[in-house]
């Protein structure tokens, strides 16, 4: 996967430890941070049953969090909305809070965010 500067910098608004981008992921200790990208696969087969190509659709950009539930804090991240890092906005698409015996409470979710379009230099420049 190409580094494309997606990762939180210092000036990103993630704190890890504690989390509060634009309030985002508010009343949340954050431990970690996930990046990555997924698509979805078509494949062409032959009269024999044999693949002759595969391409890729609906390319993504993905984004997990885990982290600790602060003490009667409210957290401020919901199925269905929305979560900028370093200028991608993505949609979350689950949300998960797990109880411990001791009385510990931590939090996940993920998101997914559209491919961004490569640039039209580049478009060009492939298309010779």
């Amino acid at each position: 996967m190409p580094d494309d500067n997606t990762t939180p910098t210092a000036d990103s608004g993630i704190v890890f430890g504690l989390a509060e981008y634009k309030n985002s992921v508010a009343g949340v200790h954050l431990q970690n941070l996930t990046f990555g990208e997924e698509c979805s696969d078509v494949e062409a087969i032959d009269e024999d049953g044999n693949t002759e190509q595969i391409d890729q659709y609906a390319k993504k950009k993905t984004v997990q969090g885990e982290g600790n539930v602060v003490s009667g804090g409210s957290i401020a991240v919901t199925v269905g909305g929305d979560l900028t890092i370093a200028n991608i906005t993505y949609k979350i698409t689950s949300c998960s809070k797990k109880y411990s015996v001791n009385g510990h409470c931590s939090f996940t979710f993920s998101g997914k965010a559209p491919m961004p379009a490569a640039s039209s230099a580049a478009t060009a420049q492939s298309n010779g």
